[in-house]
């Protein structure tokens, strides 16, 4: 590939990363998996620019990136495995626990944060040494503590121990039954299983490169291929199912079917249509549906009803789903709000799904069809015209 065409190339799948993990890090939401993706997809950029500087031909001239890539191969197995574990675990909130997982990159950080700290003639004359030398892994021991090639053999050991935890918590989860929907289309099913042949031909590669033939001495890495193989991958079945960008939407979808509800007593059901009326009236007094982060847990301790009860009060006096009584409350304030054609004409379907209490547009638009039986443009425009 000539030099004009590695720069598009990498320009262009950096760039892409980046936009991915910022719309990720920054949509409305408190999903972790979201912010683990949006983890993954800047990393992965970072990476896929260092890698342009990091070739022969340019690592001399920019040497400011040799050595910053290492530390960050500690952190794809654990982020890899957490963006499993909490996608399998939609509700479950950060575990603190977890940030161990980036002990082992913060020591390689503070390892080699000399040769970080020294000039750039320093780092020249570092660079150059090591490839008089003919061996990529050859270094100071004035700038590192281990030889690399410990390194390398850790993260072969962290990628091996991840790889099987995400293959043992893919099988148990595909062997729950209320997530068997998921699995009937093959969309979910295909899109984990890839993720999984990702990691292992990774697995594979650290293997046969730096232990079974020791070629990773002579020559650079090229993990940077594999990289953006893998974020095609992940374009691509974003571009099919834009669904899954929604992490919402596939929360939802990942909580299956609601279990069978067991059946009431008078006295039960008496109970719960009051508790459901008081929904409704605290609905119409504060319009708290307005909250794009309100959830049964939320409103449950804004009035002090625990948000099981308030879910079965839903459920047993209106015969639908918490989710869709609070879209049904936005979708009629939006009804209310867009009655005049004049503000209608002005407003993006953006502000309005904003203004209404949903987090993207893509969950409005879910909500509005399965509501109405139309896209919102089709239902408005129907009214205006």
């Amino acid at each position: 590939m000539s030099n004009v065409g590695s720069v598009y190339l990498f320009s262009l799948v950096s760039s892409l990363c980046v936009l991915f993990g910022l719309n990720f890090l920054f949509r409305k939401g408190n999903l972790v998996v979201a912010k683990i993706l949006a983890s993954e997809f800047l990393i992965l950029g970072y990476l896929v620019v260092a890698a342009y500087y990091l070739m022969p031909e340019n690592i001399v001239e920019t040497p400011y990136f040799f050595r910053t890539v290492a530390p960050l191969f500690y952190l794809l197995p654990p982020l890899n495995f957490l963006f499993l574990w909490y996608l399998f675990h939609p509700k479950a909130k950060f575990k603190k626990i977890h940030l161990l997982f980036g002990l082992p990159f913060l020591l390689q950080l503070v390892e080699n944060l000399p040769f970080y700290l020294s000039s750039k003639a320093t780092k020249i004359t570092e660079i150059k040494w090591m490839l008089a030398q003919g061996d990529f892994f050859a270094f100071s021991p004035r700038f590192m503590w281990f030889d690399p090639i410990c390194h390398v053999y850790a993260k072969f050991v962290m990628y091996a121990i991840f790889y099987v935890a995400m293959v043992y918590y893919y099988l148990r989860f595909r062997q729950e039954k209320q997530n068997q929907i998921l699995f009937q289309k093959g969309i979910f099913h295909f899109w984990v299983i890839g993720i999984l042949i990702f990691r292992f031909c990774t697995l594979f590669y650290i293997w046969y490169t730096f232990i079974f033939t020791d070629h990773g001495k002579t020559s650079f890495i090229t993990t940077d291929y594999l990289l953006i193989a893998e974020f095609v991958f992940h374009l691509f079945y974003f571009a099919i199912n834009p669904k899954l960008l929604d992490v919402k939407i596939l929360a939802e979808n990942l909580r299956g079917p609601e279990k069978e509800e067991s059946v009431l007593t008078a006295d039960e059901q008496e109970r719960l249509c009051a508790l459901g009326d008081k929904i409704e009236e605290y609905f119409k007094t504060t319009e708290v549906f307005l909250n794009s982060q309100l959830t049964a847990e939320l409103l449950g301790s804004l009035t002090d009803h625990p948000h099981r009860s308030i879910g079965q009060a839903i459920k047993c006096k209106h015969g639908i789903s918490f989710r869709d009584y609070l879209n049904n409350y936005r979708i009629a304030y939006i009804e209310e709000k867009l009655s005049d054609p004049a503000y209608l004409a002005k407003s993006s379907i953006e502000t309005i799904a904003e203004a209404s209490g949903f987090g993207s547009r893509q969950s409005f638009y879910t909500a509005f069809k399965k509501a109405k039986g139309c896209t919102p443009k089709e239902y408005f425009s129907s009214r205006i015209g």
